[in-house]
């Protein structure tokens, strides 16, 4: 802070000595002027020396009240620079050689205190990035986490509905296997029934076939008879002719006898025939029928052949359908777990990002309090505080208006105040006069943080402080992270930014 010319030797006097001394030097010269006063003898130049020796009393007292009010007032000023979140290599008094004075104790006690917040934000800023950049990696990892045990549930599912049906199919096939198997034992008995008929079918022939052989033998002899009685009966007609006129009679039955012999012997002939014919097809009858048997038979054998693989298949079928309903049971119980990690999951994911929120809050929190770029943001908190003390005296739109002009005093190169109102309209904007007017509460920096309502904001909040963004730099354009100090005057708020990597404010 600047001292006044006028008090620079006492200064540098109580700069040096106690409080207490600097008092008694006063009350010295005090009591010196009156003793003076009381040792001249009468006369106007008498009261010269008394004079002066109280006008120095009266210097030293001023002085010592100016000191003393300095010291405070520094002391504020440093108090000021903490509340507003700067702890910036900020330094006990130097000058205090005596250190017995209350102001310059209490000033060294929070300039240590400040340097004690410093190092204490410095490694809460550290570990809060830690643990945030911690916790949005353990949150980016449960949403994959939580998006690949959905996608595993979900498949589980399928599965078990796959293996479901599976069962159900093994099920219906161990029930159509049983099926096949009885129907299969149903045509083995019919089969065998049929062999066994066909055998008798066979006997039967060989009967027909035997008793044929018999009707040969006997057609034989009817053949014969026949034959005799074609004989018989030439001898009669031969005898009749013999007889004349009485044999005539029998020469006419001779005849018949012959006619029927004969037709006798046809008939015995046709029917040797018939029954040789009929000996062929029984014959021929048989042979189908021994194959038919033979055939018969080896159905059977094939329907006992399919129906012991039917019993086969059914009871694999049985033991794959108790497998499947195993595995259905568990892909069931895989299908539950799996649902509680999903929910165990999502529980994650949420407390994750519960812990990101509040590892936020946290850099955010720690983040009001500033401990580089010291000179800069001294510079930019003091052209803020005169910007403040200038708008009380001259009115918001005179204040803009001195903002604005070059040589209004509050444009130093880079360095440079901007002012809005509540609603984020810009009133005072040097670099860009035509945004004027702009209404700035949409305006995003390069992490689409919503920074100028946060500047009102944090003004509102807390009358004073720094909010911290990355926008383009105005001379490289590249994106380069920022800091604005602000303070609320009424109803607007006066701002100025310094970049981090960078020489000016801005």
């Amino acid at each position: 802070m600047v001292v006044n010319p006028f008090y620079a030797p006492a200064f540098w006097l109580l700069g040096r000595i106690s409080q207490g001394a600097g008092f008694a030097l006063v009350g010295l010269l005090f009591l010196l002027s009156t003793l003076v006063a009381l040792a001249v003898p009468a006369g106007a130049a008498a009261w010269v020396p008394a004079a002066l020796l109280a006008l120095l009393g009266c210097y030293g007292l001023a002085a010592v009240r100016a000191f003393l009010a300095h010291g405070i007032e520094r002391t504020i000023a440093l108090m000021e620079r903490i509340a507003s979140g700067e702890l910036v290599s900020i330094e006990a008094q130097s000058g205090a050689a005596a250190g017995d004075r209350s102001v310059d104790r209490l000033h060294g006690a929070i300039a240590q205190m400040n340097r004690s917040l410093a190092l204490i934000v410095r490694q809460v800023w550290s570990s809060a990035e830690i643990i945030a950049g911690g916790a949005r990696s353990i949150t980016a990892g449960n949403t994959q986490l939580a998006e690949r045990t959905h996608e595993q549930a979900a498949s589980l599912e399928e599965t078990a509905a796959g293996v479901e049906e599976l069962a159900a199919s093994a099920r219906q096939n161990a029930q159509s296997c049983s099926q096949a198997n009885l129907l299969a034992a149903g045509t083995e008995e019919v089969a065998m029934q049929a062999s066994d008929r066909m055998q008798d079918v066979s006997a039967t022939m060989e009967r027909i076939e035997d008793n044929a052989g018999q009707v040969g033998e006997i057609l034989a002899t009817v053949e014969g008879f026949a034959f005799q009685t074609n004989i018989l009966a030439l001898n009669a007609a031969v005898e009749a002719a013999r007889a004349g006129e009485h044999g005539r009679g029998f020469a006419v039955v001779a005849a018949e006898v012959r006619e029927l012999a004969q037709r006798s012997a046809q008939a015995a002939r046709e029917i040797k025939e018939i029954t040789a014919q009929t000996s062929a097809s029984v014959g021929k009858g048989r042979g189908q029928v021994a194959a038919t048997g033979k055939a018969l038979a080896e159905v059977v054998a094939s329907i006992q052949d399919v129906s012991q693989m039917l019993i086969s298949i059914a009871a694999a079928s049985r033991e794959q359908s108790e497998s499947v309903e195993e595995i259905n049971r568990a892909v069931v119980a895989i299908d539950s777990v799996t649902q509680q990690n999903a929910a165990l999951v999502e529980e994650a994911a949420s407390s994750a990002e519960d812990l990101a929120s509040e590892s936020a809050q946290l850099v955010r929190a720690v983040g009001r309090f500033k401990t580089d770029r010291a000179e800069d943001r001294e510079r930019a908190m003091a052209l803020v505080k005169a910007g403040v003390r200038h708008m009380r005296k001259v009115g918001v739109q005179q204040a803009c208006q001195d903002f604005m002009n070059p040589h209004g005093g509050f444009i130093h190169r880079e360095d440079y105040l901007f002012v809005v109102d509540m609603q984020c309209t810009r009133l005072a904007f040097p670099p860009a006069p035509e945004t004027v007017g702009q209404y700035d509460s949409g305006l995003r920096d390069a992490d689409g943080t919503l920074f100028s309502r946060q500047n009102v904001e944090i003004a509102r909040t807390a009358g004073s402080g720094w909010n911290d963004f990355r926008v383009p730099h105005p001379l490289t354009g590249k994106i380069e992270p920022k800091s604005a100090y602000l303070e609320r005057v009424d109803e607007v708020v006066i701002g100025c930014g310094i970049y981090w990597r960078s020489g000016g404010a801005a």
